[in-house]
């Protein structure tokens, strides 16, 4: 074997990539541009328009400026596939020497690009994933390197290589594509052009995992939901009369919305941990036979069932209680309180009338104000727990940019990374933009086609006990019971005639549309009917 001279050895064939803007973007500094499309074959539409030369760059384009709607106008809104519409973002790829020629898209390994959210002061947010689930937007622009941690890792040799690989873990990317195209430049030569391009995917969402902030002041908010003394709307001295939020049997306004409040949070159920204080809480107060002297505090040895006990027993009759005063069949000074037992804390029936009232102390009116809202906090930290949030959200500070990145190999056989130049600025449009939405049309069927055939539409599943209640309506207006009912005693399945239900689904909505229009005036902006001549599909 001959050893060659350093001196003699052939230089390096290989060109470091360079990301630049198109060349049909014509020096405008623009990074990666962005083309929309409003139909389903934007990809062999894109190529086509790549080898013909009809792409230009992104602020040449009428939607830049056309789509700049609703209250921030600083960038242009893009749509979603739901509104149909795509969006390819793309960039040229060349060699970095001399005349800027082509990269070969051979030695491409890999290209894509990220989305990042870019906020005031020049702070930049990344969607990052931790092995394949969303994290959210995190504060950092990044170190210009490799956004797949394990391949990172991989290339400094700080691990093995593994197979299968492990789940993805760093900044999501997108793919990107690469394709030779002959373009001409402005001198009339032909010359090849290496183009990167990829769909821009306008979706997702990312679920919180524990540690959900709340806002400091929502014990103030949900301590003003319940009036005083057992909430703080209304809030004042304590007064003698605010220890008997129920007398002679019948409720205040506070303690009728603190029962709504502690139903609502299933106060019931002994098996949630954050019902336990609580709990014990209403496990103190009591009822008590309604004394001689209103305000005074009763003897212990008069005292009837706790409001923990008749709650656990009378749910059902509380909520149909509540019921009643929501639907106004019922006001708090014609409609007692569901009947307390009149046990004492033995078990045993007292001696006095059933009559009852709520004593409340002083200490404990302060603590079921500081227990409720407390309550309330852990229900939205469980609730916002795990719930999916939308990517793309529409706040003022939701300004995003595409940033495009390629893989190539070096001498060495390394792998290396270069980034190119973010889009320009982009905001995200709502799902219901109302200035983004495309009519789609639907036939609507003939009068005489509504009969015709069987309801073989959306097949319903009844079991048993849900079978007896909707048999038993009688076809009556108002609906009542008294119909056929279940005489099988079997399950049943109900299957829906898609033409009828959307007949009447339109006709349900009109009517809707009209009467709320009284109200909101919304009318003009609801509902656009328009004449049109019966055409060949319209024509009965």
């Amino acid at each position: 074997m001959v050893n060659v001279p350093v001196a003699a050895r052939p230089p390096s064939v290989h060109h470091t990539p360079r990301l630049l803007p198109t060349w049909f973007a014509g020096g405008a500094d623009e990074g990666m541009s962005l083309h929309r499309y409003l139909d389903d074959q934007f990809v062999p539409r894109f190529l086509q328009d790549a080898q013909a030369g009809r792409l230009t760059a992104t602020r040449s384009q009428g939607w830049y400026q056309s789509d700049r709607v609703g209250r921030y106008k600083d960038a242009p809104l893009l749509r979603l596939p739901m509104h149909r519409a795509f969006y390819i973002a793309c960039c040229e790829v060349s060699c970095d020497t001399f005349g800027l020629p082509a990269f070969d898209p051979v030695k491409v390994r890999s290209a894509g690009f990220v989305v990042r959210r870019g906020l005031p002061g020049g702070a930049v947010q990344r969607w990052m994933i931790r092995e394949g689930e969303a994290l959210g937007w995190q504060g950092g622009a990044g170190d210009g390197g490799e956004p797949d941690e394990y391949r990172r890792l991989l290339h400094h040799g700080l691990l093995k290589p593994r197979f299968p690989e492990p789940p993805y873990s760093g900044e999501e990317t997108h793919p990107l594509h690469p394709a030779l195209v002959k373009a001409r430049d402005a001198s009339g030569h032909v010359r090849n052009r290496t183009l990167l391009w990829g769909y821009l995917p306008l979706g997702g969402t990312y679920r919180e995992q524990g540690g959900v902030e709340i806002p400091t002041d929502t014990d103030t908010a949900l301590g003003q939901e319940i009036a005083w003394p057992c909430g703080s709307r209304g809030a004042r001295a304590w007064q003698a009369q605010d220890s008997r939020p129920v007398q002679l049997g019948y409720a205040s306004q506070g303690f009728r919305e603190l029962l709504s409040v502690l139903l609502r949070y299933r106060i019931t159920d002994a098996t949630q941990p954050d019902n336990e204080a609580l709990r014990a809480l209403l496990g103190q107060i009591h009822f008590y036979p309604a004394p001689s002297d209103r305000f005074a505090a009763p003897p212990p040895t008069t005292r009837g069932t706790s409001l923990l006990e008749w709650l656990d027993r009378s749910e059902a009759a509380v909520l149909d209680w509540l019921t009643r005063l929501a639907a106004g069949s019922a006001t708090l000074t014609s409609a007692p309180l569901p009947s307390q037992s009149g046990l004492d804390a033995a078990g045993k029936p007292l001696s006095v009338p059933v009559v009852l009232d709520v004593y409340l102390s002083q200490t404990q009116a302060a603590l079921l104000r500081q227990l409720v809202p407390a309550r309330g906090r852990r229900a939205m930290a469980r609730n916002d727990d795990g719930i999916a949030f939308p990517r793309y959200p529409q706040g003022e500070d939701d300004l995003f940019h595409a940033v495009p990145f390629v893989r190539w190999e070096d001498d060495c056989g390394c792998e290396r990374t270069v980034w190119g130049r973010p889009s320009l600025p982009f905001r995200v449009a709502s799902p219901l933009d109302p200035d983004f939405q495309r009519p789609q049309a639907i036939l609507l069927p003939r009068l005489d086609d509504l009969k015709r055939g069987a309801a073989r539409g959306i097949a319903l599943m009844a079991p048993k006990s849900l079978a007896d209640k909707l048999l038993g309506i009688a076809p009556k207006m108002p609906p009542a019971e008294g119909g056929p009912g279940n005489a099988c005693g079997l399950c049943w399945v109900f299957s829906l005639s898609i033409p009828i239900v959307t007949i009447c689904a339109m006709i349900i909505l009109m009517i809707l549309i009209n009467l709320l229009n009284l109200i909101f005036g919304w009318l003009p902006w609801a509902l656009l009917a328009l004449p049109r001549l019966c055409g060949k599909l319209l024509k009965d």
